[in-house]
């Protein structure tokens, strides 16, 4: 299950996540399980955090950074955009 602080913080803005993520670079976010359906991520800073069996349905991460993320069984039935 996801921080339910973490999740409040992504879903205030990417620019107030991206913010805490540069304040708090040793804290890995746990986002798993998070309901992230249609959600705008566009330039996130994931890298590194656990989307385990998030719903990613829709959800656009033009530009977000990825790498290392955790997305073992995230469901995504329909593309979500991320390139």
């Amino acid at each position: 299950m996801a921080n339910p602080e973490h999740l409040t913080k992504l879903k205030e803005s990417v620019k107030a996540w991206n913010t805490w993520r540069k304040k708090n670079p040793d804290i890995r976010p746990d986002l798993s399980g998070a309901d992230l359906t249609e959600m705008k991520l566009n330039g996130v800073q994931l890298n590194g955090a656990s989307l385990r069996e998030a719903n990613l349905t829709g959800a656009d991460f033009a530009g977000a950074n990825l790498i290392g993320a955790d997305l073992a069984g995230a469901y995504h039935s329909k593309a979500f955009r991320w390139k």
